[in-house]
């Protein structure tokens, strides 16, 4: 049964990644579940509370030696590299190496905590847990510009928590404008993030040729397994620059300043010209 359920999410993300032809990078698979826990949605939930069986959690950590190269060994990547008092704690105190990297964290002997990246996680009671680091990108994204499809009035879909680094969102797959589709087998919760970039100044005025960061991502429930896709988008290209470096060609013509009528203005003049014939000019 497990095989089977694994054919088919990895034909159906096959499929999806064929129909966005924007589609530049696809983030694994998160399972958050075991195929002897049958309690996914099948329709569009109602809010429940609780969630995974962890939220995220902003807190002073301990002061610890902070070793890249360590973050690097355990998760295999330069998203793991976050600053110690950076760091958000991902998952359960006790929570192992392997289970942290299930759930797209990152672990090392200070604990599991979320990446520098975008991490998506989904909750068995239909929620998204969405966690955003400002140094996704480069340039960075701007944290107060994030929004979802539709933005409630209420402030459901607005960020439970942030800090400098780091926006966390948690909402409900009915809410902030998810679209629902079933397909091969899985009842699928859509949406997209979007935000603008930070816009860097330099020593000659700021730069704002990158518009804005899209990311779309889903929720696939089945009869045995959730699953998380996340998909960037790319935005239309930036218009082209005012100015480049190219050939520069110069015509030089010279007024003969022959008149065809008596008495005429010196406008007149500049409508006769020499020729190749007429040179030398003296």
């Amino acid at each position: 049964m497990t095989n089977v359920t694994a054919n088919i999410a990895k034909s159906s993300i096959f499929a999806f990644q064929k129909c966005l032809m924007t589609v530049i990078n696809v983030i694994k698979l998160v399972y958050l579940s075991n195929a002897q826990d049958p309690q996914f949605p099948w329709q569009l939930p109602q809010s429940q509370a609780g969630g995974l069986s962890f939220s995220p959690v902003l807190k002073e950590l301990p002061q610890q030696s902070f070793s890249p190269e360590l973050s690097q060994m355990s998760s295999g990547s330069q998203r793991c590299v976050v600053e110690q008092h950076e760091r958000i704690e991902c998952g359960e105190p006790d929570i192992t190496p392997a289970e942290c990297e299930d759930i797209s964290c990152c672990y090392d002997a200070g604990g599991c905590y979320y990446a520098r990246a975008v991490t998506l996680q989904c909750t068995r009671d239909g929620q998204f847990v969405l966690v955003v680091a400002r140094d996704a990108t480069m340039p960075r994204i701007s944290l107060d510009s994030i929004h979802m499809l539709e933005n409630d009035p209420s402030g459901r879909c607005a960020s439970v928590d942030s800090t400098a680094s780091f926006a966390i969102y948690q909402f409900t797959v009915s809410s902030c404008g998810t679209r629902m589709k079933e397909e091969s087998g899985f009842v699928i919760y859509e949406n997209m993030m979007s935000s603008a970039y930070e816009v860097a100044v330099g020593p000659r005025g700021s730069i704002s040729r990158d518009s804005s960061y899209e990311l779309k991502f889903q929720c696939r429930y089945s009869g045995s397994a959730v699953e998380a896709l996340v998909v960037e988008v790319n935005t239309v290209p930036p218009p082209p620059p005012v100015s480049q470096n190219g050939p520069l060609r110069v015509e030089l013509r010279l007024a003969s300043g022959q008149c065809s009528t008596k008495g005429c203005s010196d406008e007149h003049m500049y409508t006769s010209y020499y020729s190749e014939a007429d040179y030398p000019v003296t």
